[in-house]
């Protein structure tokens, strides 16, 4: 999911991190901790929380030991960040569930499929554009994927595959200057003319127009 800010304030500012979906396989609470985070970001076209002073305080100095992290550290860095990261988690997850008790931590099949087909996509999405690739993989009907996406997102999965592939698409017509030929064949399109057309029904503007704008 992405978002693009129009406007802003005068003493707007903004600090972000980028947490690869494959990391919370790496951690001790990740599932616990993806299943909270993911359950709030689908609830919600915009997901926004908002906080209280000592609250964000506390996350902005977490954040800023991150950033600072990446700098000062050499041998352990990794560890290091590997760690703060967790530990960032850990705060929004408590956040999270302080801000919706209602929502069960404990994690549904249902959820586990999702998240399951969540990591699949983003390895695949590039190759696999249908629905029964994703299907098999996890080892039930394409119906069945079609209804616990849905429900879980609102929705389908030809929805996620496509944001997948249109954020990429986005960001090779960005940062590099490969033809639109071989971004088309780089994300599995059967052709230039199906990836244009894709594009155009994603963006409502063509992948040449979307470069020189």
């Amino acid at each position: 999911m992405t978002h693009k800010l129009h406007e802003k304030s005068h003493d707007f500012t903004i600090t972000c991190i980028y947490i690869h979906p494959d990391y919370f396989d790496t951690l001790s609470d990740g599932q616990v901790m993806y299943h909270q985070l993911s359950r709030f970001t689908n609830q919600y076209n915009i997901p926004i929380l908002s906080l209280n002073t000592s609250t964000l305080s506390y996350l902005q100095e977490t954040m800023h030991l991150i950033s600072e992290s990446l700098e000062q550290f050499r041998f352990y860095k990794s560890g290091i960040i590997s760690h703060l990261c967790n530990f960032l988690l850990l705060q929004i997850t408590d956040i999270l569930c302080q801000n919706n008790q209602e929502v069960s931590i404990c994690i549904k099949r249902t959820d586990e499929i999702f998240r399951n087909f969540k990591k699949l996509s983003s390895h695949n999405y590039r190759k696999h554009h249908d629905i029964l690739f994703y299907a098999n993989n996890l080892n039930i009907s394409t119906t069945y994927l079609s209804r616990i996406v849905k429900n879980i997102t609102g929705h389908t999965v030809h929805f996620h595959i496509s944001e997948l592939l249109c954020t990429e698409a986005k960001r090779l017509l960005d940062t590099t200057d490969m033809g639109i030929k071989e971004i088309a064949d780089e994300l599995g399109f059967s052709d230039q003319s199906v990836f244009g057309k894709f594009f155009v029904k994603a963006t409502g503007v063509s992948p040449l127009k979307y470069r020189k704008r």
